[in-house]
């Protein structure tokens, strides 16, 4: 395996096969790219040197992202006592060049807490669920070409309590990042999360009128405080509407009780994109179902 989703070089960040996702073997995984945003906005937030929560990451993927080397960069657009705002793109590097095609953005708002950040997180996660002994192997399926090395079936680690990434519907799960962003450097609770909000979709998916399958435009992660520990609780699902749009909405826990929320603007995908093996199964049977009711 490798040491890590990405790997720091001297003309950039190099995405390794941790990245992939299953769509296209050779193309990011938006979970790796929300991860990479998040580490950058963090990193510059703090220069301020002030203990801040982020509550909100938004990430745009433009196209899609081979794994490569890649230009990430933040900037400080508001620094502030009470409030900070911090951007980061990605941009391809082509040889030695700087400044290519900007291919991913983030924007980010942190607020500074009025209690210290060290003290009890607070809530009650008690009523929730407990985490499954059994780990899902997504790369198991045998209707479904996961690439292994690959995000989905090595980088992350399930614990499905209701549904699966290959069964439409709402979704609950434990899960959590199982190996670093940064090859040689410890994740932070927020890398972790936003490394993970991806997923809501692939947890809550759900196909679209015609029997097609959606694909994400953005993450938008909404936090109400620090994340506490590695395993993270996500209830998601999809509305679909009628015009080819739909939102995958989806509650985040810790193992202290809810954390926040992730929301992603969905369009119905090209007919060439297809599904990945049993997914394709899934909608051919649920068509069947619809057709003999």
């Amino acid at each position: 395996m490798p040491p890590a989703l990405f790997v720091q070089e001297a003309d950039g960040v190099c995405a390794t096969e941790l990245t992939r996702g299953p769509w296209a073997h050779q193309v990011m995984h938006g979970g790796a790219i929300g991860g990479l945003l998040g580490w950058a906005v963090e990193r510059e937030q703090r220069q301020l040197g002030i203990s801040q929560v982020c509550s909100r990451l938004t990430v745009e993927i433009l196209s899609g992202m081979p794994m490569a080397t890649y230009e990430v960069t933040a900037t400080m657009v508001k620094g502030g006592k009470r409030t900070a705002l911090v951007d980061a793109e990605v941009r391809e590097v082509h040889g030695a060049g700087r400044g290519g095609r900007l291919v991913a953005r983030a924007s980010s708002q942190w607020l500074t807490p009025t209690a210290p950040l060290d003290g009890d997180p607070g809530g009650d996660g008690q009523s929730l669920p407990p985490i499954p002994a059994e780990r899902a192997d997504p790369g198991a399926n045998p209707d479904i070409d996961y690439p292994r090395p690959g995000f989905n079936a090595d980088a992350v680690d399930f614990r499905f309590v209701g549904g699966s990434t290959e069964e439409p519907g709402p979704g609950r799960t434990w899960l959590r990042l199982d190996h670093p962003l940064m090859a040689g450097e410890e994740t932070s609770p927020l890398v972790r999360v936003a490394t993970l909000a991806d997923l809501g979709a692939a947890v809550g998916w759900d196909f679209s009128p015609s029997g097609g399958a959606y694909i994400n435009t953005d993450v938008t992660l909404q936090l109400l405080r620090v994340p506490a520990g590695e395993w993270f609780y996500f209830d998601a699902a999809t509305v679909v509407a009628p015009q080819g749009l739909a939102g995958t909405h989806t509650a985040i826990c810790d193992q202290h009780g809810l954390l926040g929320w992730v929301l992603q603007s969905q369009i119905e995908a090209p007919a060439e994109i297809g599904f990945p093996g049993g997914m394709a199964a899934s909608r051919n049977a649920a068509m069947r179902e619809a057709t003999a009711g």
